[in-house]
């Protein structure tokens, strides 16, 4: 009889030893980070990391000193602050104390020195494969808190939605460019890159396929001049602005439509569109703002109820 109790002792000791040692393992741009299931103090310095934690349901401990409008829960004194979106304060993120540490690529040169106070891993998607990187991010954030139930719903709503405008992007010959304004500047984004969600994700036809050796220049005053939209020529032109995006609030059309773009077929059809900043610069690939995405792309451009 003792024997068997001390067999079940034993037992339980390895499922509970088994249960505390379970891990996710993130994969980023910085590698690898095994990340130990339900951390209880979690700080998110990336937007879209904290637009799938607030989808998903999961508390926050701390978050960057500004949040925009959208995600305004998290603007309650409640929560920590700890720097903003590219400069983390260390000092208040080493008196918190992180179970698990989330930044965007913007913080990458303090990768290492987060990395030393708690797990960290760097939030993004892949450009070739943005689909597969975002829902992995969505399963993986899922996984880690015990809420895959919740995050395979959203994914599937979501896949759904973006169906919907596929389907309408494959039947359409006409092409489309997204654009930022930056300083009286205009910006055009192909596929396979930072902004190449039209493209990449819903399969919208570019106009726009940016020069592989000029796109992989350094960066300063020898690189290459943007092209002129009016030369592009787009039947669709997308563009949100970066500054207001920063602040939150959208920009007045009088300072974006300029003789660039009012040359385009897409002015001359009555085809511009100003999206919001805030969710195409400064996030982009959380749950909330690819959702939004889809939306800007179905409702303006296919008129989509959805």
């Amino acid at each position: 009889m003792k024997r068997h109790f001390l067999i079940a002792l034993f037992l339980a000791a390895c499922y509970f030893n088994t249960s505390a040692q379970k891990a996710v393992t993130f994969k980023h741009s910085k590698g690898e980070t095994k990340v130990a299931v339900n951390p209880k103090k979690v700080l998110i310095m990336d937007l879209s990391a904290l637009e799938t934690y607030y989808e998903l349901g999961i508390p926050v401990a701390a978050t960057v000193d500004q949040v925009p409008e959208y995600l305004n829960e998290y603007n309650d004194t409640k929560y920590i602050r700890v720097g903003n979106v590219k400069t983390p304060n260390m000092e208040a993120v080493a008196a918190l104390k992180p179970d698990f540490i989330i930044t965007g690529g913007r913080m990458g040169n303090y990768y290492d020195s987060l990395s030393m106070v708690a797990p960290t891993i760097i939030f993004g998607t892949d450009n070739a494969d943005f689909w597969g990187s975002f829902e992995q991010n969505v399963r993986d954030i899922a996984k880690l808190h015990g809420k895959e139930k919740i995050g395979e719903a959203k994914l599937q709503a979501l896949r759904q939605k973006a169906a919907k405008v596929q389907d309408r992007a494959k039947a359409d010959p006409k092409k489309t460019v997204l654009a930022m304004h930056m300083g009286g500047r205009l910006m055009p984004s192909g596929p396979n890159s930072r902004f190449g969600f039209l493209y990449d994700a819903l399969d919208l036809k570019p106009a726009y396929i940016p020069d592989a050796e000029a796109s992989n220049a350094p960066r300063g005053g020898d690189r290459p001049q943007a092209p002129k939209l009016a030369d592009i020529n787009p039947d669709y032109l997308f563009v949100f602005d970066r500054n207001t995006g920063i602040q939150g609030v959208m920009p007045d059309p009088a300072d974006i439509i300029n003789d660039d773009i009012k040359a385009t077929e897409a002015y001359k059809n009555n085809k511009v569109f100003i999206v919001p900043g805030w969710i195409w610069y400064l996030s982009g690939s959380g749950l909330t703002s690819v959702d939004q995405k889809i939306t800007d792309i179905g409702e303006k451009l296919y008129n989509i109820t959805f």
